[in-house]
């Protein structure tokens, strides 16, 4: 029969939880804490993934999803009425200027509508944005390159390059008229020089006339969500007809994703290991919550067990109480909750600049996440853990009976006990106690153990980072200086450093070892490849590998392809890894050997090495001594080159090396890429060489500090197109990177630990609370307070010793599994496993073993026997 009362149920529910206010008091606090701790770790997470978006938007210079890119009129208008676009704008690029005062940071002269200035961080805070005719709105460091103070009406004479970074460019010299501006962003990629529509119409229409065949028009794009970015995108063009890997098609349309959403990131690296190492996180969190709350309720379910007895002598169902104890925990819920979402959210605020400050971004870069999903998600994730940890002390309570509750002590049944003549010691009693509840016993011990586990774990992470691996993977000397141009990786670069700078640096500093990195002048040499190699090559650039095959040289079976040159002095040979092979032969007159670069990962593994011509092989260089280009565009297809002159060179590949990526070419293209020393290079090539970079290591600490204060001055004054790195400055972004771990892995440490406190405080008042008709018994037979206290502490030192030996040995098995995983995961890291961490929590945990029994019961103690059996009755 189906008796409806629900009401009656939830009366009781009310009526037990009012009845019980202090204890509760307890248990909102367990749910206010676990809410905290998701809220916190959801928010500082949330709000650096943030900060790392807007960092990141910065450096590529606007935050729309994606750009259609060198869209016409008409393909522009079909893409923005496309439903999956939720907003458009057009950007339309007439020209640059990247020599004199614009030589660091290129400007680019461009029209931008309303959506696109905004996303690309160009809104004038003063003034307005071009609307005719030669107006023009800039930032305030290029009015300062160009000396002009920013006052509206300000007239501004530019001399730029029109086109984009082609042959067909031509240089022109205007006026204009400053009608806005803005603060410039340090991070940003470019100068935006934004023009009007007009006149980007007229240098259009001047420029075709001149022969250039196209400008380039972007359409960016925000779509209706940021997931699957480039998927949508495919589908707008693929609705529309068009493509966008088709070189040369004109219904082709390239696309362009902002890689600085996260998303974007996760869902081109999203694998296997990090499903799992995600879901392993989460597990976490709830574990954590779950160890916070489960001995609250425990506690509840202990002190009301009479209570559930009474009620099933009544007719209530063990379903129904079940029922009780799961709406009290919601009821509770509605209290801690909100509390916890309120102060976990004020601590994540508090927190986030800390750790960003810690960061390589810095605490400038910090944007605080107001994301809905952190409070919804923290709710959804306290709730669960709440129902999850009320679900077992429901159940006992459920299979209790009336009799059974009345002398319920929170023990499981234990075997016969065996008599003895020697009496009970206190401390046996007290090892005997904790095997009333094994299952409790375990969860105290490990919720300890936990905690000292992991910090264990984060001191092993953080200790293993290896400042000199990292070091010698970033930087292979003290110094190294060149060009803006070369430090951003620009293949199209033609000046770098000058030999009287460097001559200038030679006499400023003193150096322990000195030298330079060359690349030739002139025309880049063809190397000539196998077909195999080169179809290896092409796929990773080109798609339509025939079209481009068909346009290579051919030497019988050999492909003809640009190959990198790059010559070195000789001193500079020692930075170079020999992966096979040997280097002598280089300089050995008559030898005309050559060594291969090979390109190797973070881990310093070499994929492929059949892709290399192999050690002892003949290879061809033949290096171009006059040549030219028919008419063509790099978009629709490559323009006809011609060789005039050129001379062949037969070597004897002698080694494969790896160029450390801080003095190579910094960029990679198809080809082979080849090593000499650079006198011989010159002789061999006919052609000038041009230093692109030059490196010194310094003498002792004095010296290191001496040039890094003259290089900073000379980069900043003297020679402002130049700029350098240094191991200096490498340290000091890896110790950022390094602290913003042991800060974060601190945190969770902290909260864990405090979890794990708060259950040794719950499984010493549990036991307290279950055991009040037990205690009173003893004392009334004799045993004195001091007994009962010695007995309480002794379990609590048994806990905590547990907890030490559990640490220990869950230490031992893990750490050379982590150590491996992270060694597996960061190339920088060399495990080093330590057992401190343990050795020095154990006196922590030998005084809370002490310390917190001894309060507990200090409060119990203060009743007579009789007013405990009493309040028992």
């Amino acid at each position: 029969m189906n008796v409806k009362n629900r009401k009656c149920i939830l009366r009781l529910s009310l009526r037990s939880l009012w009845a019980s206010r202090k204890r509760n008091i307890i248990a909102i606090i367990a749910i206010m804490l676990t809410t905290l701790l998701f809220t916190s770790i959801f928010t500082i997470t949330m709000s650096i993934n943030s900060s790392y978006e807007m960092y990141t938007f910065r450096q590529i210079g606007g935050y729309n999803h994606g750009t259609f890119k060198e869209v016409t009129n008409e393909q522009a208008k079909a893409i923005a009425a496309h439903p999956k676009v939720k907003a458009s704008g057009i950007c339309s690029n007439i020209g640059f200027i990247n020599s004199g005062n614009f030589s660091k940071v290129t400007a680019e002269l461009s029209y931008m509508d309303k959506n696109c200035t905004k996303w690309a961080f160009a809104e004038p805070t003063t003034g307005h944005m071009p609307k005719s005719g030669n107006e023009i709105s800039m930032d305030t460091t290029s009015l300062a390159l160009l000396g002009v103070e920013p006052k509206l009406g300000a007239n501004i004479t530019l001399t730029y390059t029109i086109g984009d970074h082609d042959r067909y460019s031509y240089e022109k010299t205007d006026t204009f008229t400053l009608v806005g501006w803005w603060e410039y962003d340090t991070l940003s990629p470019v100068h935006y020089i934004n023009i009007s529509e007009e006149y980007a119409n007229s240098v259009i229409a001047e420029g075709t006339n001149a022969g250039i065949e196209r400008f380039r028009q972007d359409l960016n794009v925000m779509l209706k969500s940021s997931i699957n970015i480039e998927e949508q995108m495919e589908q707008v063009n693929t609705d529309l007809g068009y493509t966008w890997e088709s070189h040369g098609d004109e219904n082709n349309v390239p696309l362009g994703v902002n890689w600085g959403y996260t998303t974007v990131q996760l869902s081109t690296s999203v694998d296997s290991s990090t499903i799992i190492g995600i879901t392993a996180f989460l597990t976490l969190v709830i574990f954590t919550g779950y160890l916070i709350i489960y001995n609250v309720f425990q506690i509840s379910v202990t002190g009301d067990i009479r209570f559930y007895g009474l009620l099933k002598t009544i007719g209530v169902t063990p379903k129904q109480l079940s029922r009780i104890i799961r709406q009290q925990a919601l009821m509770l819920c509605i209290i801690g909750i909100p509390l916890g979402l309120l102060s976990g959210y004020g601590v994540g605020a508090l927190l986030t600049p800390v750790v960003m400050a810690e960061s390589s971004y810095g605490a400038t870069i910090t944007m605080l996440s107001t994301s809905p999903l952190i409070f919804i998600a923290s709710a959804l994730f306290a709730i669960l853990t709440v129902l999850l940890s009320c679900s077992r002390p429901g159940r006992i309570a459920a299979r209790v009976s009336p009799i059974e509750a009345t002398k319920y002590t929170d023990a499981t049944p234990l075997k016969k006990a065996k008599r003895t003549t020697h009496g009970a010691k206190v401390y046996q009693m007290a090892f005997a106690n904790l095997g009333r509840n094994k299952q409790k016993t375990v969860l105290v011990t490990i919720s300890l153990a936990f905690a000292v586990v992991l910090l264990n774990i984060l001191v092993t992470f953080t200790g293993g980072f290896d400042m000199e691996k990292y070091l010698e993977h970033q930087i292979c000397a003290d110094f190294i200086v060149s060009s803006n141009e070369y430090f951003t990786n620009s293949y199209s670069a033609e000046n770098y450093i000058s030999k009287d700078i460097i001559k200038q640096i030679e006499a400023d500093t003193s150096q322990s070892l000195s030298g330079c990195g060359y690349r030739l002048a002139g025309e880049k040499p063809i190397g000539w490849m196998p077909e195999d190699s080169w179809q290896m090559d092409v796929a990773y650039y080109y798609d339509s590998r025939e079209k481009f095959l068909s346009q290579r040289s051919r030497r019988g079976d050999l492909v003809g392809e640009n190959c990198m040159m790059e010559g070195f002095d000789d001193a500079i040979f020692e930075k170079l890894t020999v992966i096979k092979g040997e280097l002598s032969p280089l300089f050995q007159e008559g030898s005309n050997a050559i060594a291969v670069a090979v390109h190797a990962d973070d881990f310093g593994n070499i994929n492929n090495l059949d892709y290399y011509p192999p050690i002892g092989s003949t290879q061809t260089i033949t290096y171009i001594d006059e040549a030219y280009y028919t008419d063509g565009n790099y978009e629709n297809a490559p323009p006809e080159y011609h060789i005039v002159r050129s001379h062949d060179v037969d070597y004897t590949v002698c080694a494969y090396v790896v160029v450390p990526d801080s003095i190579g070419f910094r960029y990679h293209t198809m080809g082979y890429s080849f090593i000499l020393p650079a006198d011989r290079l010159s002789n061999d090539s006919g052609q000038t060489l041009l230093p692109i970079v030059y490196l010194f290591d310094t003498t002792d600490d004095n010296a290191e500090k001496a040039a890094e204060d003259y290089l900073d001055k000379l980069t900043k004054s003297i020679a402002p197109e130049l700029m350098y790195e240094s191991k200096n400055i490498i340290r000091a972004e890896f110790a950022s990177f390094q602290n913003m771990f042991l800060l974060l892995g601190g945190l969770l440490c902290a909260i864990i630990g405090l979890v794990g406190i708060l259950n040794f405080f719950n499984a010493i008042m549990t036991g307290i609370l279950s055991r009040k008709r037990e205690f009173a018994v003893l004392k009334a037979v004799g045993m004195t307070n001091r007994q009962l206290k010695s007995m309480l502490i002794y379990e609590g030192l048994f806990y905590t010793l547990g907890s030490a030996l559990a640490s220990l040995i869950l230490s031992v098995l893990f750490n050379p599994l982590v150590g491996r995983l992270l060694e597996s995961m960061f190339w920088f890291f060399s495990a080093n496993h330590t057992i401190i961490t343990i050795l020095l929590s154990v006196p922590v945990f030998a005084l809370l073993g002490w310390l917190i029994p001894t309060i507990l019961y200090g409060q119990t103690a203060k009743h007579s026997v009789v007013e405990q059996l009493r309040e028992i009755e």
